[in-house]
């Protein structure tokens, strides 16, 4: 693997891993427009995390590539759904 694509991947990884110092999740108090911001924002974490799966090659970064994934997707679903229940109250 070219050392430029295993620097792009250690990048990308440590993007990821910043993330664990926001805020505890909670949708109490919030406006739609924080909800959204925080929706938006995990979108883009899980394409990041997708881009990351798409150019990992050793097995290891496989395995924390599907991880990171499946928490990514979880997370922007999470966002989501808070979303679509503000709009229906």
């Amino acid at each position: 693997m070219s050392s430029s694509l295993t620097s792009k991947l250690w990048d990308l990884a440590s993007r990821l891993l910043d993330e664990v110092d926001e805020e505890i999740p909670s949708a109490i108090g919030d406006s739609k427009h924080e909800l959204l911001d925080k929706a938006r924002l995990a979108k883009e974490e899980w394409l990041a995390a997708q881009t990351y799966f798409n150019y990992a090659v050793e097995q290891e970064l496989i395995d924390h590539a599907i991880l990171s994934l499946q928490a990514a997707e979880r997370k922007y679903m999470y966002w989501l759904n808070k979303v679509k229940a503000f709009d229906l109250e």
